[in-house]
């Protein structure tokens, strides 16, 4: 399972941005609220209510209320998202196709020196769940965010804690030659 860094995810976003504020509101919208491409481009005006948006997800998944993030930061605004819901209620807020999408991910995170295997929408649903994980290490908390009906989709991200662990701690370990000497 691939996954971005937030490094990597403020990297990504500066170059969205900086490209096209729209497109950057999409991929934002798709991370903080773990959306699948298709879930991200059914969105309209309607489904936010209340300064809340309805997520209508799909693949048997529950759907899910959230709050957009309010931030002073403007690669983490979702406020944007907001105004754009106002102005075309009836509307769908991004009219475009997956393949489209697909291609702005993939150009965005060439330009942001992004690894060509994380080069895919999916990769912000993946990319939630282990920051959500990483900052409460609770897993109904991620289930519930992303709509999982069952514990064990949601388990993955666990696994994923636990490999990039197990990377740090190789990447780490020390290989003294003077310990292995003796071993000759």
């Amino acid at each position: 399972m691939e996954y971005l860094s937030r490094e990597a995810l403020v990297r990504l976003f500066k170059v969205a941005r900086g490209q096209n504020p729209l497109h950057h509101i999409a991929l934002l919208v798709g991370l903080l609220h773990g959306l699948r491409v298709s879930e991200t481009l059914a969105i309209r005006g309607r489904d936010i209510c209340d300064g809340r948006l309805s997520v209508k997800r799909l693949k048997k998944s529950r759907p899910t209320l959230h709050a957009p993030r309010i931030d002073s930061d403007p690669l983490f605004d979702e406020s944007p998202l907001l105004e754009l819901a106002k102005a075309s209620p009836e509307a769908e807020l991004f009219s475009w196709s997956r393949q489209y999408m697909d291609v702005l991910i993939k150009r965005y995170a060439t330009l942001a020196g992004i690894h060509p295997a994380k080069r895919h929408y999916h990769v912000f649903k993946h990319s939630i769940c282990v920051l959500l994980w990483q900052e409460t290490h609770d897993l109904n908390a991620i289930q519930d965010h992303v709509g999982h009906r069952s514990s064990s989709s949601t388990l993955i991200y666990l696994r994923a804690d636990a490999a990039l662990k197990a990377q740090m701690t190789v990447v780490g370990m020390s290989f003294n030659q003077g310990a292995c000497a003796s071993n000759r």
